[in-house]
């Protein structure tokens, strides 16, 4: 049973769920699947040189309901998970609101985000597969602690792939690649052909996560020894993610609650997917829950992009992907919310919002650091950057249910900032943060080559 504890609900180890969830099962609606450059859907045989057989198979497989989580893989989650679950009464308070405000808080991980959820099982299939090693793009620290303590645990080599800081040979994150022994490689580098490319052509402040993808990936596809992993986007790492929303249907009925509204922040969209997932079928079913994508305005794939297929990186090596898209080409500027500047969201996700399950809206980064600065101070917890984006629309929300006068409940997700050397909050509260503007012509220019699609 789950421990109510004042605003805290705590679920006990045995109570961790043993199944990853399959929304993609129980969906009324085909998602399309990934293209290769054949023209045809992608195979098992076409996938096996990057990824272990156990990632192919829930990415591929649209039958299973759920997916057995490993002995090795749940060990490991026991070491943070369950994730409590908290009543924001202060915030609650605070905004004199009627809503009914629960958030789980996912950190306490090694790397102190939810992004450990999905590197500890792909290197674990990676080390089944018999690799020595695994290899990756990102844009910082998180995703480098969270996949290089999955590989410390599994005894791989790590490589990974990190967007260059502005005006420096270092890339973003490579403390943490010290930390847990990672190798990290500033991009664009010049170590892949994609990544020389794009080092010549637009020099080295051009860097992003679908170009740090495109290397890592390049890379292995011609290193047998190591396998492909991706932190977000793909089905398989939304399935991994399934963990946080499991957790969460038992928290709220701990206390007789179910969500009417279901907000998160979406980069990619795979920790969003994760989290609204299990609640789907009782969409399905009738019951009127609103899931809600938050996006960063400078990024907002969903709200201004549109639903074709497009490669995961920058340089169009990987698959093709079904999915809003703001085209791989774009540039996006440099907000602080590093996670969420990504030209697609996950193919389930989109999906979802091309059906009618999700919603979208998009905020800017001054407003949203603002509602993370007033989520501080009433709760107690330092958010990182792309928390503060669903802390804005939890506000908004909440606020119009005081007008309307409704006590709905609203579930969401926050993960702490991981710097102990700075605060995210220091830029606002300097008075130097400034919002970025969404790059105009670089989106037009990015979406011109799917003019003419269907």
């Amino acid at each position: 049973m789950a421990t109510i504890t004042g605003n805290r609900i705590t679920l006990s180890p045995r109570e961790m769920p043993s199944r990853w969830y399959n929304v993609e099962a129980d969906l009324p609606f085909r998602v399309p699947p990934m293209m290769s450059p054949s023209g045809f859907p992608i195979t098992a045989q076409e996938l096996a040189p990057l990824f272990p057989r156990q990632i192919i198979e829930q990415e591929l497989n649209a039958k299973s309901r759920t997916f057995n989580i490993p002995k090795e893989v749940k060990q490991a989650y026991l070491q943070w998970r369950p994730t409590p679950m908290f009543r924001a009464v202060a915030l609650e308070k605070e905004l004199g609101t009627t809503a009914k405000l629960f958030y789980k808080v996912e950190g306490g991980s090694p790397s102190g985000s939810y992004e450990s959820n999905t590197a500890i099982p792909q290197a674990f299939y990676t080390k089944q597969a018999g690799a020595k090693g695994i290899v990756s793009g990102g844009a910082g620290g998180v995703w480098i602690s969270a996949l290089g303590h999955a590989a410390s645990l599994f005894g791989l080599e790590c490589r990974i792939y990190s967007v260059r800081k502005l005006g420096s040979d270092r890339a973003w994150g490579d403390a943490y690649g010290r930390v847990w022994g990672v190798d990290v490689q500033a991009s664009p580098s010049e170590n892949t052909r994609s990544g020389a490319f794009q080092l010549k052509k637009y020099g080295p402040d051009s860097g992003s996560i679908a170009t740090a993808l495109a290397e890592a990936y390049e890379e292995a596809t011609l290193n047998p020894d190591v396998k492909f992993a991706i932190p977000t986007l793909m089905g398989n790492t939304l399935i991994h993610q399934t963990i946080v929303g499991l957790e969460a249907q038992r928290q709220l009925a701990a206390v007789n609650e179910a969500p009417d509204h279901v907000i998160g922040s979406i980069g990619a969209g795979s920790h969003f997917g994760g989290l609204i997932a299990p609640f789907v079928p009782a969409r399905i079913q009738g019951r009127n829950t609103r899931f809600i994508a938050v996006e960063e305005s400078s990024s907002p794939s969903l709200t201004r992009g549109v639903y074709t297929e497009e490669s995961a990186d920058a340089a169009g090596l990987m698959p093709q992907v079904p999915m809003y898209t703001l085209g791989r080409e774009y540039a996006p500027p440099g907000v602080l919310a590093g996670a969420m500047r990504y030209h697609g969201v996950a193919p389930i996700v989109s999906s979802l919002y091309r059906e009618k399950y999700v919603e979208a809206v998009a905020h800017g980064q001054i407003e949203s650091y603002s509602a993370g600065l007033m989520f501080t101070r009433s709760e107690g917890i330092v958010l990182s950057p792309h928390a503060m984006y669903t802390v804005k629309e939890v506000i908004e929300q909440a606020l119009r249910s005081k007008a309307a006068g409704t006590d709905d409940t609203i579930l969401f997700t926050v993960t702490p900032a991981v710097s102990t050397e700075t605060s995210p909050y220091d830029s606002l509260l300097d008075g130097v943060m400034h919002d970025e503007e969404l790059q105009e012509e670089s989106l037009k220019k990015s979406l011109g080559r799917f003019i003419g699609r269907g």
